[in-house]
């Protein structure tokens, strides 16, 4: 399905204050206003955070260029009188799944009613996808009261915790029967079967708090395709499997950006409810960092970024264990939709 909105020049339009504002949805293939939105994005969620992972222009140009199958995504710019961008959004929705809503103002056009606009004019577009719910994400405490004035709750909270990407690996150590298995890039064929219910598993286990659940239907056509998407995206995929017996019952996977950045994402890991407690989430997590030691990609890389939902202790407590400390709070809100 398409990324552009059914009418790519549609613009939303209101009056606050006196002062005609504008809010344009940006074309999938202009190249150049997504590379400014993308700033936008980065400058007003980032700012001084330390070590935060942000997509690069490659790889939004890549998402924008191969959306995914059945979610459609906008774009959406807020410029001030000069020209210049104020804010921006991210909005985007699929069937019987919840939207989602990211909004950006830059700190020098905050507190003019620009969130509100771009909110605004999310819920213009999102009108004619009718979800049932809506997510944002915030990591500030005023992004969670706007998020709350727009009908939103907190649902759930991570802390994004950093280490060392240079630092050695860690020496963990599991029952003797537990073989571990590595490998970068695709999931060799004699694993799939595995890997996709690992996946399924871990989506139906992960802690979410109160947001609401999205189902996933995962086969191996779904996984070679998001290993294609992933690669064109500029990503390399670094993973691990533990195996007992000859079945997999854990995994963990980290993304490496190929042409080299200072941000090493670790993303999923997962040990199988039956099977956990002795030790094999800590042997994944380090087996796979001694495994990004020798990439070369990973070269450039200063810190591993990982985010941890605040109740799940035991894991809280296995990345501080391998080098992980806190770095800042994240916090996840949701509202029922409704068009006004």
């Amino acid at each position: 399905m398409e990324g552009l909105p059914r009418h790519p020049d549609r613009a939303a339009c209101t009056r606050r204050g006196g002062v005609n504002v504008r809010v344009t949805v940006v074309g999938r293939l202009d190249t150049e206003t997504l590379i400014e939105w993308n700033g936008a994005l980065r400058a007003s969620c980032v700012e001084d955070r330390v070590g935060v992972w942000w997509p690069s222009d490659e790889t939004v140009l890549a998402q924008f260029a191969d959306p995914l199958p059945g979610r459609r995504r906008w774009a959406l710019v807020h410029r001030a009188e000069d020209g210049s961008l104020a804010g921006a959004a991210d909005v985007s929705a699929g069937p019987g799944e919840p939207a989602e809503v990211t909004i950006g103002v830059l700190p020098a056009h905050r507190r003019r009613g620009i969130g509100t606009v771009l909110w605004e004019a999310a819920r213009e577009l999102l009108a004619d996808e009718a979800p049932s719910v809506v997510q944002s994400e915030t990591w500030s405490q005023a992004g969670v009261a706007f998020a709350e004035c727009c009908g939103l709750a907190v649902g759930n909270s991570e802390l994004r915790m950093l280490r060392s990407a240079v630092a050695p690996a860690p020496d963990r150590h599991a029952a003797a029967d537990v073989e571990i298995v590595t490998w970068t890039g695709a999931v060799p064929d004699d694993l799939m079967h595995d890997w996709v219910r690992l996946n399924t598993r871990m989506r139906e286990d992960v802690p979410i708090g109160e947001l609401t659940r999205r189902v996933t239907s995962l086969d191996a056509e779904w996984v070679r395709a998001h290993e294609k998407r992933m690669t064109d995206q500029g990503w390399i995929l670094v993973r691990a499997m533990a195996r007992l017996a000859g079945e997999g019952v854990g995994y963990t996977v980290l993304f490496v950006a190929a042409d080299g950045d200072e941000i090493v994402v670790q993303d999923d890991t997962f040990v199988e409810r039956a099977h956990r407690g002795r030790g094999i989430a800590g042997l994944l997590k380090s087996e796979n960092l001694r495994q990004l030691s020798a990439l070369p990609a990973s070269a450039a890389a200063r810190w591993v970024q990982t985010t941890t939902a605040v109740d799940n202790h035991p894991m809280l407590a296995l990345n501080r264990a391998i080098g992980f400390e806190v770095a800042d709070r994240s916090y996840a809100l949701e509202g029922r939709f409704a068009v006004s």
